[in-house]
C-alpha cells in the first residue's frame, strides 16, 4: 500500500497528550508532509516543519480564515473537552467541528479529514466480555459522549453530501508516556511516585473490577497517520481504534505496584467511584486492521514501564 502524499497537514488539539505524540509520528514518518499546522491555544515552539497557530475553533470566522490561509491537504481533528457541563461540551466538541468542516468544505479542493470520537459513545454495555464493532448501537450517557456522537453525525452528513471527504474514529482507552494523571493508569503511577518520594502514604483507588481496552498512544498515532494517507477508500466510514483486548483495572494496579521495592498501602476511596461506570468494553478493530494493515504492537505492560520511567522519583 503506497501512502497518499500530504503536503500540508493540520492537527487540532496539537498540544494535548495525543496531539504531541501525533506531531512526532507525522514529523518522523518516511512520508512526512512539507508542513504541519499545529492548531492549539497552547503554542509550541516552531520547528522546521511544524507551524503552531492559535485558533478558537468555536469562532467560525477565525476558523474559516485559518483554513483559507493554510489550505491543508489533510486534517486530523483531535481538539475537544471531556467535562460535565453540557453547553461546554456542545460548543467545544460539536460546534467547533462544524465550524472546521464548513471551512474545509469552502476550499476548491477540500482536504481529507479524520474526526476523533470515543468509545464512550457506546455507553454502558452488559456482560463479561462485550466486543463491540462499529455497528453496535450507540448509547451516549454523558455530555461528553453525547457531544461526540453529535459531532460524528454532523461530520458524516458532510461526507454523505460530498462536501468533505472524511472518516470518523472512535478511540478506546489510550495509555502511554505523557498521559494526564487525571486518567487511571497515570493516576496510579503518580500516586506511587508520591508515596516513594514521601509526599503521600497510600494509593487511593476507585472501582478496580472494571475492564478496559487500552492502546498505547504511539500505536494510536501510527494508525491515525496511516488512515489519513491510505489509498483505500475511507470516505463516510467509521472505525474503532482499539487493541481488541481487555485489561482488568486491578491487574493494571498490581503491575504498577511491582515498580516499588516495598509494600504500598492501597485504599478504596468512594469519592473516586463513578456514577455510571462501564463494567467491560472491548473494541473490535478488524475493520481498521483490514483497511490500513495496522495492529497494536506495544502491550499495556510496556506502556506502564515507559510511563514509570518518566515520573519515577530520582534515587
Amino acid at each position: 500500500m503506497t501512502p497518499l502524499p500530504c503536503q500540508t497537514v493540520l492537527v487540532t488539539g496539537a498540544a494535548g497528550f495525543l496531539g504531541r505524540h501525533l506531531l512526532n509520528t507525522i514529523a518522523n514518518s518516511p512520508n512526512a508532509p512539507d508542513r504541519i499546522i499545529a492548531l492549539d491555544s497552547r503554542l509550541r515552539p516552531p520547528t522546521e516543519i511544524i507551524t503552531p497557530i492559535s485558533c478558537d475553533l468555536t469562532d467560525s470566522n477565525t476558523t474559516a480564515e485559518i483554513i483559507r490561509e493554510t489550505r491543508p491537504d489533510g486534517i486530523i481533528h483531535l481538539a475537544g473537552v471531556a467535562v460535565a457541563d453540557p453547553l461546554t461540551c456542545f460548543n467545544v466538541n460539536t460546534r467547533a467541528a462544524a465550524n472546521l468542516l464548513d471551512a474545509a468544505s469552502q476550499l476548491a479542493n477540500p482536504p481529507r479529514v479524520i474526526i476523533i470520537g470515543t468509545a464512550a459513545q457506546y455507553g454502558i454495555t452488559s456482560g463479561d466480555n462485550i466486543i463491540v464493532d462499529e455497528n453496535f448501537p450507540l448509547n451516549p450517557l454523558t455530555p461528553y459522549a453525547l457531544s461526540k456522537t453529535m459531532q460524528e453525525q454532523w461530520a458524516l452528513h458532510y461526507a454523505r453530501t460530498g462536501r468533505v471527504p472524511l472518516c470518523c474514529v472512535r478511540i478506546f482507552n489510550i495509555i502511554g508516556p505523557g498521559q494526564s494523571p487525571n486518567l487511571v493508569p497515570a493516576a496510579f503511577l503518580q500516586q506511587l511516585a508520591d508515596v516513594l518520594a514521601g509526599r503521600a502514604e497510600e494509593i487511593c483507588v476507585g472501582n478496580t473490577t472494571t475492564k478496559r481496552d487500552f492502546t498505547d498512544v504511539r500505536d494510536v498515532t501510527e494508525a491515525l497517520w496511516k488512515l489519513l494517507t491510505t489509498d483505500n477508500d475511507t470516505n463516510e466510514q467509521v472505525f474503532n481504534l482499539a487493541s481488541g483486548k481487555a485489561v482488568k483495572i486491578a491487574d493494571l494496579l498490581d503491575t504498577c505496584l511491582t515498580f516499588a521495592d516495598r509494600e504500598i498501602p492501597v485504599r478504596h476511596d468512594p469519592a473516586r467511584l463513578k456514577a455510571a461506570d462501564v463494567p467491560v468494553i472491548i473494541g473490535n478493530n478488524e475493520k481498521l486492521r483490514n483497511t490500513i494493515d495496522w495492529t497494536a504492537t506495544i502491550d499495556w505492560q510496556q506502556s506502564l514501564r515507559d510511563m514509570w520511567q518518566e515520573i519515577r522519583p530520582s534515587e
